[in-house]
């Protein structure tokens, strides 16, 4: 009895849930799209970016001045740009998951190579730190979100229907 009031008590949030998961996750994707574009713009165009500063000198670490660290911004930039882009348009989802694998082995490298540098005098993450660790999570949202768009628009074959 208990399980069946239960079900009769949820059955309105399910059916709720049901009816608003597919336009959340598309609002979701265009969202996420729209701040990685916005992201990669302000490396791309400068004094866009406040941490500029900060950004040139980590990429210059984790790069070990192998590439020109200012160069290196535009890469990162663009890149996000194009993962913005991707993610607001569904045939191109796939690159999209990739370059969110891309900017996430980036960022975790970031962190790895530089968390000295990341860390004020009393070790906690300086704006700069927070600012990537947000990127992080980010990132991962957007993955999540653009795995579950690939797997929803994937037509069935015969194979795959079974």
């Amino acid at each position: 009895m208990p399980g069946q009031l239960y079900a009769a008590a949820m059955s309105p949030v399910h059916s709720l849930a049901s009816a608003t998961a597919n336009p959340l996750i598309v609002l979701t994707r265009l969202l996420l799209g729209l701040f990685f574009v916005w992201l990669g713009l302000t490396k791309l165009i400068p004094g866009w970016a406040s941490f500029e500063g900060d950004a040139v000198a980590l990429l210059g670490g984790l790069t070990q001045g192998t590439i020109d660290s200012q160069l290196a911004l535009y890469v990162l930039g663009g890149v996000q740009v194009l993962t913005g882009l991707t993610l607001c348009v569904v045939p191109a989802i796939s690159l999209a998951v990739i370059l969110l694998w891309l900017l996430l082995v980036l960022y975790g490298a970031l962190v790895v190579t530089q968390l000295p540098a990341m860390l004020d005098s009393s070790h906690l993450p300086t704006v700069f730190a927070q600012m990537i660790l947000r990127n992080i999570l980010l990132t991962i949202a957007a993955l999540a979100v653009a795995s579950h768009t690939v797997r929803v628009s994937v037509p069935k074959t015969a194979s795959t229907a079974k």
